[in-house]
């Protein structure tokens, strides 16, 4: 009997972990363990025996990617493509690998090396399958991905110092977010901002290349959906046929979904059954590699299909002259220079191959959200004069965007933009883009539109530092020389507008700044640590010389997520002091992350300055909703970790009263788990009162708060059968007895037991605050 040809299927490793739900929260817990000490060891060995491991790895690159070029020679290129997409990348909506396992197998980015590299040399149209190749084929792309980010610690080469250190760190962490970050936010925040971007110079761009930009990316942000539908589709069939249980009926079904196959006669169907042993599983391991043949028509799209699938808005013409700009030939890139495929990857800027007239293919339509605004860039940057227009108008839709988000987020909150004013000390004039006054809090803020150039997400040294210095430093610089002056003229302030609007501010009534910088261009786990530019000696400044640097699309998930006023601000302003006292790694959103967890409310942990937290990942745990909710699907939302009553204390704050906002402040600063305690004690302490079992006449219980230098007081104070007065009297008391006590704030909830007025009746505190933490860990 002959023996039959069949995929190889490898058997899936079996898992004792339950198998989490779509858009189900991942929730990542923090695992405390100690660094072992490498003192010992000089520091030219360490450099040496981290050097050996990327010289070693740039070897094994070398050998990879000619084992890869190898495939590239004896399969046809669309094939390889498209399988890759298929089986390697194929993952269930609402299910995220690196959410679940800490990592992914097969990264998107390896979808962007693989058609590259097809593009190197001319098609090869063959019919041969992978059969037993397929891991082999897998293990070479990741082996040859893998080894080539291990080849950046070749940079450790020439240091000399750990100052050195720190800028190869810096260069290496930007090139790996170039190299393996995708999605600068979310893809509807992505498509939103590409086609608001698109309408400011729709005019000029139809003028200048020929063809509307929002009907560009209408046809790019297309595909995805596109692709996604012919991707299940094809599932479809091939689970239609898998199903079946005999041979007779998975030959039908087979044929039947796969009408283009010429059909097999009886004696054709006894012949193949013969070959595969009269095994059903052969049968249909068989039918599915056959079926793999048609896995490039899932990734192939022609002008009328694409023409149908956006209903018939753009003519097909217009839609193939798009795609003809966007598209290579195969053997374009046979000069390419392999090594910058993966840092300067061409396909970005020409995501397609063209196939034949009017058909495009590419298996990396997932990636188009991402890349939709740096498309248009480039066509926009081929015409100076354009290019100067968008330039001009892009800072003031930054500046607008932000605007509106602050003043739909604070609308208790005076907020001005504009502000002309001129620094006495440096003699010149500078324009602040905003400021959000409220209470006796005030935020300072700074935009930079520009965006990171090639070079510098490549890592080159000076590009890159030129690029932070840009949209990270002189930002920060703009905002803490506008806090100073306001600090320092001390008096009411009427600062002229370009609009010759008149924007008041009373600066004596300004106790607490919060300056921060807002980009558009989102700059990873780089931006949101500000350490690191120290560090990396590209500024002399200190951490209280420079603001945080936030992404506009980061900014509008943290505001989106914080539904109180004073929880944003808390979030602002602790985010700045956390980021000055603890050394960790991750984004803006693995930091928000973590802050929904605690409030950033870690005691002594933020300030013995011996603590590293790897937060990256904690970021997932917002994705489910975000994502779920732009997708129709119902995800509960995340929210601060707080207990319903302080819930309700914060919103009947935020409604109404005096120093609300510096009550609520000091509120937050409380975890979760004390406000249970709280609660707790403060229900026994109530009975006891009503009961009569209390010694003294007035009584009153108190929660300090937070570690030794950041340390507030909440007191509960139920009272019974007292008039105003006498009540008012007993708060004052305790005021005096507290403030002598090395704390922050203070803030005293009172209850009267006669006529309770859920959920407190009276709040009171001293005016003596000091909120705000110094930056400096010592």
């Amino acid at each position: 009997m002959p023996k039959s040809r069949r995929r190889y299927i490898p058997k899936k490793k079996t898992s004792d972990k339950k198998k989490p739900k779509p858009y189900e929260v991942i929730k990542h817990k923090f695992i405390q363990f100690e660094t072992p000490s490498l003192e010992h060891i000089p520091f030219d060995k360490k450099t040496k025996a981290i050097c050996e491991i990327g010289i070693n790895a740039s070897i094994e690159f070398e050998n990879e990617y000619v084992k890869l070029i190898n495939y590239f020679e004896n399969y046809d290129a669309l094939y390889l493509c498209s399988f890759s997409s298929y089986y390697f990348m194929k993952q269930k909506e609402g299910i995220d690998e690196e959410a679940i396992n800490g990592h992914i197998e097969f990264p998107p980015f390896f979808l962007e090396t693989l058609q590259c590299i097809s593009l190197k040399s001319l098609r090869k149209i063959t019919g041969k399958p992978l059969h037993d190749k397929i891991e082999d084929f897998k293990t070479t792309i990741q082996n040859l991905n893998r080894n080539q980010s291990y080849s950046y610690l070749k940079l450790l080469e020439n240091v000399k110092s750990q100052d050195d250190i720190a800028v190869i760190m810096l260069r290496t962490e930007m090139m790996t977010n170039t190299l393996a970050v995708r999605n600068w936010a979310y893809i509807h925040q992505m498509e939103n901002i590409a086609f608001e971007l698109s309408n400011l110079i729709e005019s000029k761009f139809l003028k200048s290349q020929g063809f509307s930009p929002k009907n560009f990316l209408e046809i790019l942000f297309s595909l995805a959906t596109l692709t996604e539908k012919k991707l299940n589709i094809h599932y479809r069939k091939t689970l239609s046929f898998a199903k079946e249980k005999s041979y007779t009926a998975i030959f039908n079904k087979y044929e039947e979904k796969f009408n283009e196959i010429e059909k097999n006669d009886q004696a054709s169907r006894e012949k193949i059954w013969q070959m595969v042993g009269k095994k059903v599983t052969n049968l249909k391991g068989m039918l599915l590699e056959h079926s793999d043949y048609f896995l490039t028509e899932i990734f192939s799209h022609n002008s009328n299909e694409i023409y149908n699938h956006i209903s018939k808005k753009i003519p097909e013409k217009e839609i193939s002259n798009i795609l003809d700009k966007i598209s290579y030939n195969f053997g374009d890139l046979s000069d390419f220079n392999k090594d910058y495929i993966f840092l300067d990857n061409p396909i970005h800027s020409k995501p397609f191959i063209k196939i034949e007239e009017n058909t495009y293919f590419s298996i990396i339509a997932h990636m188009f959200s991402h890349l939709g605004v740096n498309l248009l860039e480039k066509f926009i940057q081929n015409d100076i004069d354009l290019n100067k227009e968008y330039t001009l108008q892009k800072g003031k839709y930054l500046e607008n965007k932000v605007e509106k988000l602050f003043k739909d987020a604070f609308a208790n909150a005076q907020v001005l933009s504009g502000s002309l004013w001129r620094c006495p000390i440096l003699q010149k004039d500078f324009e602040n883009d905003l400021i959000v006054l409220i209470e006796d809090f005030a935020i300072i803020i700074e935009c930079k539109s520009g965006i990171v150039s090639s070079p510098a997400k490549r890592g080159a040294t000076d590009r890159l530092f030129k690029t932070l210095k840009e949209l990270i430093v002189e930002p920060s610089e703009q905002a803490i020389r506008f806090e100073n002056y306001l600090k320092n003229e001390k008096r009411t302030h009427q600062f002229q507008t370009k609009s010759k609007n008149i924007n008041v501010i009373n600066s004596n009534k300004i106790k607490y700044y919060v300056p921060i910088g807002i980009t558009l261009s989102n700059l990873g786990s780089i931006g949101c640590n500000l350490k690191k530019l120290i560090n990396s000696k590209i500024i002399s400044h200190k951490l209280n010389e420079l603001a945080p640097s936030i992404s506009l699309t980061d900014l509008e998930i943290i505001f989106e997520l914080l539904p109180f006023e004073a929880e944003k601000i808390h979030y602002l302003s602790r985010r700045r002091e956390f980021e000055a006292h603890l050394d960790f790694q991750g984004d803006e959103m693995d930091l928000f992350g973590f802050y929904l967890d605690n409030g950033f409310n870690i005691g002594e942990v933020e300030y013995n300055g011996s603590n590293y937290i790897n937060m990256t990942l904690k970021s997932k745990e917002i994705d489910p909703y975000i994502i779920g909710k732009h997708r129709g699907v119902k995800v509960k939302k995340p929210y601060l970790q707080k207990t319903k009553y302080w819930n309700d204390i914060l919103t009947k704050l935020e409604n109404k009263g005096n120093n609300w906002l510096v009550s609520s402040y000091i509120l937050l600063n409380l975890p979760k788990e004390d406000q249970i305690k709280y609660e707790k004690n403060l229900k026994i302490l109530m009975k006891m009162i009503i009961e009569g079992k209390c010694e003294k006449k007035h009584n009153w219980m108190e929660m300090f708060c937070g570690p030794e230098r950041r340390k507030y007081v909440i007191v509960g104070f139920p009272y019974l059968n007292i008039d105003k007065t006498t009540r008012n009297t007993v708060i004052n008391e305790i005021v005096a007895s507290l403030e002598n006590k090395n704390v922050r704030g203070i803030l005293i909830l009172g209850y009267d037991l006669n006529s309770y007025n859920y959920p407190y009746s009276v709040i009171a505190g001293s005016l003596k605050t000091e909120l705000f933490d110094s930056l400096e860990l010592n």
